[in-house]
């Protein structure tokens, strides 16, 4: 797969939805982030909002990557199938940081591996989510490290947006965001045939 032509795509597709994508990725890192600066409970009210808030991101740029307009409220449908998001959520995390604790490589492979279940929840929100997490790892076979280069990629741009005040992350997340979606597109494609 051309990940430069994956990642020019979805900067094309993304120009008219760009100010409302990094609102919605604003709002994504005050409510995941915030909570936990507020006292020790905010630490887990931080944790139960990650899954919820992860799914309603993949919600939003799942439709721009299918050509629909999203909603900022897009953010907020993660809440739908709150059991099964939180299920997974747990399992992944904790997987990833027993795979970290094991030396850094196999945690890295668990995150991409399980990485494209909350696109499979935002498609099929009626999967139970030890599906998804199946789904996910079946679809990622052969490809964790192709989709680890897509990551790096960004690496220039949000070291780029660290020196612009740190906003310009915020202009960055939002394409990186979509590309995933876009690569999500393109590994299903794939699978079908």
């Amino acid at each position: 797969m051309d990940l430069f032509a994956l990642m020019h795509n979805a900067r094309l597709q993304l120009k008219p939805f760009w100010p409302l994508s990094v609102a919605v990725c604003l709002v994504y890192g005050m409510l995941i982030g915030g909570p936990s600066e507020l006292n020790s409970y905010g630490e887990w009210l931080s944790i139960l909002l990650a899954g919820p808030l992860q799914l309603g991101l993949c919600i939003y740029f799942l439709k721009i990557s299918n050509g629909f307009n999203p909603s900022f409220f897009d953010l907020f449908e993660g809440f739908k199938p709150l059991l099964n998001v939180l299920l997974a959520f747990i399992i992944i995390n904790a997987l990833t940081i027993l795979g970290l604790m094991f030396l850094i490589f196999p945690g890295i492979i668990v995150s991409l591996g399980f990485s494209m279940t909350y696109y499979i929840i935002a498609e099929h929100p009626e999967m139970q989510f030890n599906e998804a997490l199946e789904s996910s790892w079946k679809m990622m076979d052969g490809h964790k490290m192709e989709l680890l280069m897509l990551h790096l990629r960004f690496l220039p741009w949000y070291l780029l947006g660290l020196l612009f005040f740190v906003i310009g992350v915020f202009l960055v997340l939002p394409w990186h965001n979509l590309s995933i979606a876009f690569y999500y597109q393109e590994i299903k494609k794939r699978n079908a045939n």
